[in-house]
């Protein structure tokens, strides 16, 4: 995990910080907890209108990202 967060946080180092709102947001809606109270909370889920608006931001390739992320797991 240690490695994880070094490579997390040397790509934010690099972002503008338009960019690095949007990734904040993607956080936000990511996080459970930050969202509503009680048992509500833990089962947030984010609107499709949501994540479509962050997603369509972002001019990487979400799917690749998480590929490599698996891969670097195995």
């Amino acid at each position: 995990m240690n490695r994880l967060r070094q490579k997390i946080e040397h790509e934010l180092d690099t972002l503008d910080n338009r960019t690095m709102a949007a990734v904040y947001e993607h956080l936000r809606l990511l996080n459970p907890l930050s969202r509503g109270s009680g048992k509500k909370r833990l089962m947030a889920v984010p609107d499709i209108k949501e994540v479509l608006a962050l997603t369509s931001s972002s001019k990487g390739s979400w799917a690749e990202t998480v590929l490599d992320d698996r891969d670097e797991r195995l």
